[in-house]
């Protein structure tokens, strides 16, 4: 076979690393393969965007692009005209996807568990979905064949890990780290046997996963199966690129961050005083919580596939009195929207009010302290325009706090109450993109926001760019009653549901 001389990249993603976890595992040469990367070659942090969570720091990877262009700001986002909550996926991404654009140009794309890539887009290669795929029942590959193509040649197939499980089903962490480690081996098996079928491939793109408890025991096991792809496909004419979404780190306190703003008189409930209807609620969720109850409750799940989501709504929100909330805090991080009248269903905020309101959120996030460190909780506190730009920034929060710390923002309050080293300035995910292109000596987009890494490049060049490429999201990603359990169940095994 003739030896294929052409410029390749290979981008591996570690999701959720950081060097905080990765040093002493390198130190403990735990990590040999990455340690062997590092030396030769260039290891530097790498900002994340704002919020850094998977579903918007992958897609500013993927698109160069900050949120204000892409338009996602969490995991789920409000419906219109309504303040009910819908999962997001791909279908909701305002910008092409990096391999859409080096499919266009002619270059072939080998993408594999990438986050938020349901429901998948033609491109030229092929592409397996990652998080946010609904199942194996789903069309989670294209083209749509491979499907059936992935299963005969693996035997098998896992998108996901349902660490829940590990919680309510009284599974080991032996368990689990074995369950993680088993979706690792097949999604990287998936990876090679597409790179070997696309043997002409020219970009080529694997996420590997992996949470919570388990992490260190996996990170070494996917720096194994990291050695066996570079040993195969990173020649003399490949950039290999390992990079990671953003960090982990322990969360030790709960922020219940609308009690707060009922308590500074920015939110407000329909009942003040004890809820029966919010007791029994909690008390029925902490006995579905049992173990030994964990299989009635996922059945009960199964014949109800919304109830999830209604239940964790109505606990985070069903009690809010519209008429009096000026403001509301939605997801686990530090989004707040505004309840302003003529862009929300009951909303009481006159516009002529909008920045005053604005500046008292602002103003009693930035007064939250730690009772117990005497800090601040939101190390920056940002209104939406002072951080985002793009036609999507109307769908922001109107605020934004961020937060680096062992916080974790809860909609729902379950307690009952109510090589050579060089010095580079920090490169950004959003950076990635357009180096990637002008690694092909393609001419970048010029709506995006990321620039050219040339630092990191052996040789450096003047960018070119050509004007954005038209997109328009046609895909159809709306989740069916079952899907939409299943979503639910995951970002709840991850934490992402307060």
């Amino acid at each position: 076979m003739t030896a294929i001389t052409k410029p390749r990249v290979l981008v591996l993603g570690l999701d959720g690393a950081t060097w905080t976890l990765l040093d002493p595992l390198l130190a403990q040469n735990k990590l040999p393969t990455l340690g062997k990367f590092i030396q030769n070659g260039t290891r530097s942090l790498l900002r994340s965007c704002i919020q850094p969570s998977s579903e918007q720091a992958w897609s500013a990877f993927a698109t160069g692009k900050q949120n204000g262009k892409f338009g996602l700001y969490g995991f789920y986002q409000r419906s219109k005209n309504s303040y009910a909550l819908e999962y997001i996926n791909a279908s909701h991404r305002r910008a092409a996807t990096l391999w859409r654009i080096l499919s266009a140009r002619g270059k072939k794309c080998v993408v594999v568990n990438v986050p938020l890539t349901w429901p998948v887009e033609k491109i030229n290669g092929a592409l397996v979905s990652g998080l946010m795929t609904p199942g194996l029942h789903s069309e989670f590959t294209y083209p749509p064949e491979l499907k059936n193509e992935l299963l005969r040649e693996l035997g098998e197939y896992i998108i996901d890990v349902d660490i829940e499980r590990g919680e309510t089903g009284g599974e080991s962490l032996d368990e689990l780290a074995a369950r993680v480690k088993r979706m690792s081996e097949l999604q990287t098996r998936a990876f090679e046997y597409l790179l070997d079928q696309n043997a002409d491939w020219d970009f080529g793109m694997l996420v590997h996963r992996a949470w919570g408890g388990v992490i260190n025991d996996c990170f070494a096991y996917l720096d194994q199966c990291n050695a066996r792809l570079l040993e195969k496909y990173a020649d003399e004419n490949t950039t290999v690129i390992i990079l990671s979404d953003h960090g982990f780190g322990p969360l030790t306190h709960a922020v219940y961050l609308n009690q707060y703003f009922a308590q500074k008189g920015i939110l407000a409930y329909k009942e003040q005083t004890g809820n029966p209807l919010s007791s029994a609620l909690r008390a029925g969720v902490k006995r579905l919580n049992n173990p030994l109850l964990a299989a009635a409750k996922n059945k009960a799940f199964e014949i109800f596939p919304r109830l999830k989501s209604n239940l964790h709504y109505s606990m985070a929100y069903g009690n809010l009195d519209w008429t009096r909330t000026k403001a509301y805090a939605v997801g686990t991080m530090g989004n707040v929207y505004l309840n302003v009248r003529g862009r929300e269903p009951e909303g009481c905020v006159e516009p002529d009010a909008y920045e005053a309101t604005r500046d008292a959120v602002i103003a009693a996030l930035r007064e939250l302290i730690d009772p117990e460190t005497q800090k601040p909780i939101f190390d920056f506190v940002y209104r939406r325009e002072e951080i985002y730009n793009g036609d999507a920034v109307e769908d922001a929060p109107d605020v934004i706090g961020l937060i680096d710390g062992p916080y974790h923002v809860a909609a729902v309050d379950w307690r009952g109450a109510n090589g050579a080293q060089k010095s580079v300035v920090e490169p950004n995910l959003i950076d990635l993109a357009p180096t990637i292109l002008q690694l092909f000596d393609e001419a970048i987009p010029d709506d995006m926001d990321g620039r050219v890494l040339n630092e990191f490049l052996s040789r450096s060049q003047l960018a070119e760019y050509a004007p954005a490429l038209h997109f328009e999201n046609k895909m159809d990603g709306e989740y069916s009653d079952a899907e939409q359990k299943e979503i639910e169940e995951r970002l709840a095994g991850l934490g992402y549901l307060g």
